[in-house]
């Protein structure tokens, strides 16, 4: 299953659209960031709890929406 499913809002602020052809470019930028956040123990490896994580903490929302943004 992407991962980009459960950063809806996050591609939304980023003005990025799920189709067919970006979805696997979404799902590295996310797989990407949340691993390295995860390899600093800023993030947790349950990805649930990743995702909660990115959406409470805005500077990790702010880095992660300027990736996304970056697929324009």
């Amino acid at each position: 299953m992407g991962c980009w499913k459960w950063f809806n809002s996050i591609l939304k602020e980023a003005g990025v659209e799920a189709t067919d052809e970006s979805k696997t470019r979404i799902d590295d930028v996310i797989h990407k960031y949340i691993n390295e956040q995860i390899s600093c123990s800023r993030c947790s490896p349950n990805w649930s709890k990743a995702k909660k994580q990115v959406q409470e903490n805005e500077q990790m929302k702010r880095e992660l929406v300027q990736k996304l943004k970056a697929l324009l």
